[in-house]
């Protein structure tokens, strides 16, 4: 019989355990900092420019190229900010997704596509896989 292979969605599901909850929450304030101090660079670097004696439009360009970088890290800071309070809310035990990938799957006559294309799931505690579901 015949097959052929098609990607669908595979759900990374995490149960909440303290470990998790503060390695996830160290890592994204790292992040977080790491983002705040390439800005910062960034800026020094626009003084330097400007103390160097730069042109005007060159100026005019790295102004802009901070302000747009300046509205993208507060985006990111913001969403990683409401990530963090999810996580931090999460009761211990519970399962949350923490990624979606995608995988591949071998399709067949016969298959249940609606089966097929509703997608796995890999349930991981404490970065060890728990349960696989859906295969």
């Amino acid at each position: 019989m015949s097959s052929i292979q098609v990607k669908r969605p595979v759900a990374i599901k995490v149960i909440m355990t303290e470990d998790f909850r503060k390695q996830i929450l160290d890592e994204t304030t790292e992040s977080l900092k790491k983002n705040e101090e390439m800005f910062s660079q960034a800026e020094d670097m626009y003084e330097k420019t400007k103390k160097s004696g730069a042109s005007k439009d060159d100026l005019t360009n790295i102004k802009k190229q901070l302000e747009f970088e300046k509205v993208r890290l507060a985006d990111i800071k913001k969403d990683m900010e409401v990530k963090m309070n999810a996580f931090k809310n999460v009761p211990e035990g519970q399962e949350i997704v923490f990624r979606i990938l995608e995988g591949p799957v071998d399709v067949k006559e016969g298959d249940d596509i609606q089966k097929i294309l509703k997608g796995a799931e890999i349930v991981v505690k404490d970065w060890k896989v728990v349960e696989l579901r859906g295969l």
